[in-house]
């Protein structure tokens, strides 16, 4: 399936502080100054960047996915100010069980200030409004208490404890597995707009 068959265009987000836009080779530099970010990279599933080509390999990863429509991530960026501060998607989308595979990361210089739940926000309604998911999944490390936080917030539970379920950095790490429902979603939004 094609982009054109799912999306006319890349779909662009904007929320209260932020515009989610397509990343672009033109990010790399924006990218690289996050993933080589060693106290960012801490609970991510590689090691820092050592070299900006490993940026443009990443962006030319998202673009293949949103031509092949398994997956889409938006850079995050703050309005006014077009230059990438974090990424944000579905590292998966299984279209036949309705289910997408989210993940983020934010430039260390804006964690704590609700960036990435604003622009999660936007991500989650987009799936469920407009990709027709029925679940939402991420994966956290233990340890990542901000991340589990902040899923919690957006009304993620805890599904499972995955030992030894992937490998970063040559060794085999734990994995927290969230989910979220749409029905779930749809009935803590109803609290706060009724």
């Amino acid at each position: 399936m094609s982009l054109a068959s799912v999306w006319q265009t890349f779909p662009e987000l904007e929320t209260e502080r932020l515009v989610l836009r397509e990343i672009v080779p033109s990010d790399a530099e924006d990218l690289f100054r996050i993933f080589s970010d060693e106290e960012t990279m801490r609970y991510w599933s590689c090691r820092p960047y050592t070299s900006i080509d490993q940026a443009s390999s990443l962006i030319e990863s998202i673009a293949k996915q949103v031509r092949e429509c398994t997956g889409i991530h938006w850079g995050i960026a703050l309005r006014g100010n077009g230059r990438l501060i974090g990424k944000c998607g579905y590292n998966e989308w299984r279209r036949a069980h309705r289910r997408g595979d989210i993940s983020y990361i934010i430039a260390r210089e804006h964690w704590g200030k609700g960036v990435v739940s604003e622009a999660m926000g936007a991500v989650i309604n987009y799936g469920f409004g407009h990709m027709n998911l029925h679940s939402i999944e991420a994966g956290v490390t233990p340890g990542n208490d901000g991340s589990t936080r902040m899923l919690e917030r957006l009304g993620f539970r805890l599904e499972g404890h995955l030992r030894e379920s992937f490998l970063a950095e040559d060794v085999f790490v734990d994995s927290l597995i969230y989910s979220l429902l749409r029905r779930d979603w749809q009935e803590e939004r109803a609290l706060y707009e009724g």
